[in-house]
């Protein structure tokens, strides 16, 4: 279990040294100055490293890292709105949707189905090289590495269960195999501010599942919030009460909201999930391949001018796995389910004042 302590020296002179080198070496490449913002964006992420437990110096990096809820995003009909905004209409309108936790992670006797086999159902579809990993010490319900989905150790719901594995199988894993299959080494590693905008790939196909529920709108809303608490000067337990008392949320929720935002002294880098998702859907609907560019590698809404380039130019290859949507579906048991997306959100989102 998390012993909530961190190991010093985790950090060190040679991570500093190593960049200076890609800075060095990216000078002399045509597409350097993509290797370099990402350098530049890296060693903030090591300085926050380097400072966890710290919390205004975190705190203060990671707001220019990952922002802090009042940065711009598209709503429509070629309007913004600030992400803040949007995340107080959505906790205003959106019903939460309940999810009663019944699927276990790992069955525990015949015939039991188990969060562990919808994943790897959905692998298999996919045609995704990965395999599934059940893991006690995940504080989020799952997460992904290279060739690995990480699931915690508890119960899930059934569309919880379902939209985890269309998440982290169709989004991250197939962005980060086609990200390996490129010659430049850049696609599989990340491009500068891709983080955020591969959530909102995620969290795109979540949307096109039927599986971006109430719920799921309301838990990215509060993110948003409880970051720009926290960078208002909010503590802990203060932000947990507002999302309670303001908005409904239960104890559970809001504590392992608030925790996702405060851990390391305030990271609060899941304020870029709904911003991502607001971003890449734009994109998707202004250009029909941007969706198929976006998983080519590790890459971010800001990239696709560069990508239709490498792809003109023959060095962006063809991505070698594009999952279908149908298939996975079939494969989590669940499909699609019109009460599950609010079908007006989105319209209703114009109502908005412009920033």
């Amino acid at each position: 279990m998390p012993a909530w302590v961190w190991r010093s020296g985790t950090v060190t002179p040679r991570h500093y040294w190593a960049l200076e080198r890609l800075r060095s070496l990216a000078e002399n490449v045509p597409t350097g100055e993509h290797y370099i913002a990402r350098a530049d964006e890296l060693e903030m992420e090591l300085l926050i490293a380097s400072h966890v437990g710290q919390s205004a110096r975190v705190q203060a990096l990671a707001r220019r890292r990952f922002g802090d809820g009042r940065e711009s995003v598209p709503i429509g009909d070629d309007r913004e709105a600030r992400v803040d905004e949007v995340a107080q209409w959505v906790l205003e309108e959106v019903d939460d949707l309940p999810d009663e936790p019944v699927v276990p992670a790992e069955s525990s006797r015949d015939g039991e189905i188990s969060g562990r086999d919808v994943v790897q159902a959905v692998l298999n579809a996919s045609g995704v090289p990965g395999d599934v990993k059940i893991d006690a010490r995940l504080a989020a319900g799952a997460a992904t590495g290279d060739r690995m989905v990480f699931l915690a150790d508890r119960r899930f719901g059934r569309r919880e269960i379902a939209r985890f594995a269309i998440h982290e199988v169709l989004g991250h894993l197939t962005s980060a195999a086609n990200g390996r299959s490129q010659s430049l080494g850049l696609l599989d590693h990340g491009t500068a501010r891709s983080f955020g905008d591969q959530e909102g790939v995620s969290l795109l196909w979540e949307e096109r599942a039927g599986l971006l529920d109430g719920t799921r709108l309301r838990i990215l809303a509060m993110r948003v919030l409880a970051a720009r608490w926290l960078h208002e000067g909010a503590s802990y337990p203060e932000s947990v009460a507002r999302l309670m008392r303001e908005f409904g949320a239960a104890p559970t929720t809001a504590v392992v909201v608030a925790e996702r935002t405060y851990r390391g002294g305030g990271v609060a880098r899941d304020v870029c999930y709904l911003r991502g998702w607001l971003r890449v859907r734009a994109a998707v609907q202004a250009e029909p391949d941007a969706a198929r560019l976006l998983q080519a590698g590790r890459v971010g809404v800001a990239d696709l001018p560069w990508l239709r380039d490498l792809k003109s130019r023959g060095i962006l290859r063809d991505s070698p796995y594009r999952p279908s949507l149908v298939a996975s579906l079939r494969a989590t048991g669940s499909g699609t389910n019109s009460e599950t997306s609010p079908p007006s959100f989105l319209t209703s989102l114009t109502r908005l004042e412009a920033t």
